[in-house]
């Protein structure tokens, strides 16, 4: 248990491609999108349904 593991110098050379990036920006815009759809518009909120009368 005296061993100890080695650091590495460097992080390792590693990136992205562009078609990998574009993949995700297509699906951020999709969803974005999705979202913007079922959104409710701005405004007063609904009025509850039921009997919420307060216990005196």
């Amino acid at each position: 248990m005296n061993q100890q593991l080695a650091l590495l110098d460097a992080p390792p050379d590693w990136r992205i491609d562009e078609r990998t990036k574009e993949i995700g920006r297509r699906g951020l815009a999709q969803a974005r999108a999705a979202l913007q759809k079922h959104t409710p518009p701005a405004g007063p909120s609904p009025a509850p349904s039921g009997d919420y009368r307060r216990a005196a």
